[in-house]
């Protein structure tokens, strides 16, 4: 299921994200094509295919989850 979340209040801050989230065999998993957080200067952008961008959005993960389901 594609989704699209323009702001998301987490334990790291407010996000905006979009990508995937992908249901299989009871697991859930997310693949994030886009994502952002709110810096003191608007919109920061996240390099989804950095281990950094990566290490911040595995962070927030289960809140996107549950915020989807």
């Amino acid at each position: 299921m594609e989704f699209s979340i323009k702001r998301l209040k987490t334990s790291l801050g407010t996000f905006r994200l979009k990508g995937q989230l992908i249901d299989a065999h009871s697991d859930r998993e997310i693949s994030f094509a886009e994502a952002e957080f709110m810096g003191t200067d608007g919109w920061v952008e996240i390099n989804t295919e950095s281990e950094g961008g990566m290490a911040i959005l595995n962070q927030i993960k289960p809140e996107v989850i549950e915020h989807l389901i």
